[in-house]
C-alpha cells in the first residue's frame, strides 16, 4: 500500500483532514474553493497513479462532463443565451455552474479514493472499533467483500462463457444468463456474510470492549498537521458564516479574477491546505532522489 502522504501520520490526522477538506468542499459553491480542492485531490491521486488506477482517475472525470452538459437542459436561468434547445433557452451561466457542480462531485470522489489509499482497514478499525464496534464491523466487511465479490464476478463470468459459450447466445439468452449470474452472486455473498457473521459471534466479537494489535504513537508532527487543518477549517467556518465566500452565478456570472483579487488572503490558506498531500509527497520524493544519488 502506498503512504506517501501522513507515512508516519497518526490514522486520526489523516482521517481528520479527509472529512474537514470534504466538508470544505461541499459546503460551498464558490468556484475558486471548489476548484483549489478538486486539482489537490486530482494532483495527489496523479502522483500514486500506476496501471490498476488509471480508470479511478477517469470515472470522476466522466461525470464532470456528464453534469455539464445536462445541467444547462434542466436549468433555464441566467441572462446570456447561447442557443435554443427544444424551444429553450440554454444559458452560459447554466454551463458555467454545472461544470463547478460537476467538478465539486469530481473532487468528492478524488478525495474518497485518496483517502482509500491512505487508510486500510487495520487502522480504520483502530479508529473505530472500540467506541463504534458494530458500525466499525459492517463498514469492514463491506471494504471487505467489494473487492472479493468483484474477484469471483470476474472468476464466475469467464468459466460461464467458457462452459456455455454466451457470446454466440441471442439477447434474450444472455439476459437469462446474466439473471443467472446475479443470482449465484447474490447467494454467495450471503453465505459469506453468514459465515463471517457466525465466525465472529463465536469469537466474541461485541460482548466486551476490544484493543487493536497494532498501536500508533502520537507525535509532535500529528498535533502540527492537525492544527494546520483545524485552524485552517475554523477560519473557512468564520469567513463562511461572515458571507465572504458568496459567490453569484445568476443573472450573470461574477468575475473570478475580482473575487480573488479581493480576498485572495481568505483563499490562500484553502489553497494551501488542499495541496497539502500533493506537497508532502513531492517534499519527500525531493528528498528519496537526494539520497540516492548519494549512494
Amino acid at each position: 500500500m502506498n503512504k506517501f502522504f501522513f507515512e508516519r501520520r497518526h490514522p486520526l490526522v489523516i482521517t481528520a483532514y479527509y472529512i474537514l477538506v470534504l466538508v470544505i468542499l461541499m459546503s460551498t459553491t464558490n468556484p475558486l474553493i471548489i476548484t483549489a480542492c478538486f486539482l489537490g485531490s486530482l494532483s495527489f491521486q496523479l502522483l500514486q497513479l500506476n496501471g490498476r488506477k488509471k480508470r479511478s482517475v477517469l470515472y470522476p472525470l466522466i461525470f464532470l462532463l456528464i453534469i455539464t452538459i445536462t445541467n444547462p437542459l434542466f436549468v433555464h436561468r441566467g441572462g446570456t443565451i447561447l442557443f435554443f434547445f427544444l424551444s429553450r433557452p440554454v444559458t452560459k451561466e447554466a454551463f458555467i455552474y454545472g461544470f463547478f457542480m460537476g467538478l465539486m462531485i469530481a473532487g468528492v470522489l478524488y478525495l474518497f479514493q485518496n483517502f482509500q489509499s491512505q487508510i486500510d482497514l487495520e487502522q480504520f478499525y483502530y479508529l473505530f472499533g472500540q467506541r463504534f464496534p458494530k458500525l466499525a464491523l459492517i463498514l469492514t466487511m463491506v471494504f471487505r467483500f467489494i473487492p472479493l465479490f468483484q474477484r469471483y464476478y470476474h472468476e464466475l463470468n469467464q468459466v460461464q462463457k467458457t462452459v456455455h459459450r454466451t457470446q454466440d447466445r441471442s439477447f434474450k439468452q444472455k439476459v437469462s444468463y446474466g439473471l443467472d449470474l446475479f443470482g449465484n452472486l447474490f447467494s454467495w455473498s450471503l453465505e459469506n456474510a453468514m459465515d463471517t457473521a457466525s465466525s465472529m459471534k463465536a469469537r466474541g466479537y461485541g460482548i466486551g470492549k476490544r484493543s487493536s494489535r497494532v498501536q500508533y504513537e502520537w507525535q509532535k508532527k500529528d498535533s502540527f498537521f492537525l492544527l494546520i487543518v483545524g485552524v485552517t477549517t475554523m477560519v473557512f467556518m468564520y469567513l463562511f458564516f461572515a458571507d465572504r465566500y458568496h459567490f453569484d452565478y445568476y443573472p450573470y456570472v461574477e468575475n473570478f479574477f475580482e473575487v480573488f483579487k479581493r480576498q485572495w488572503a481568505s483563499y490562500l490558506g484553502i489553497l494551501v491546505l488542499a495541496f497539502l498531500p500533493t506537497l508532502n509527497r513531492l517534499k519527500e520524493a525531493i528528498i528519496w532522489t537526494i539520497l540516492k544519488s548519494k549512494i
